[in-house]
């Protein structure tokens, strides 16, 4: 579990490789992101955790059908 300071920093992070992608998502795509980091921070610490794996996660996040949240491919 992050303490107050460790899950800012790593939020910051977060916006910083996404900032131009977040700005356009839908709620869908945003709660699918924090899933996938959320798996991410149990099985790495967050300094761990690279820009790319950031992204990868938002890879997955937008393939997203915006008419109920499955997958597509």
């Amino acid at each position: 579990m992050l303490d107050k300071a460790q899950s800012e920093r790593f939020l910051k992070r977060v916006e910083s490789v996404l900032a131009e992608e977040l700005r356009d998502s839908t709620d869908q795509q945003f709660e699918c992101l924090i899933s996938g980091l959320e798996s991410l921070l149990k099985d790495w610490p967050p300094d761990q955790i690279t820009d790319k794996m950031i992204e990868g996660q938002w890879d997955v996040a937008t393939h997203l059908h915006p008419s109920d949240g499955s997958l597509r491919y």
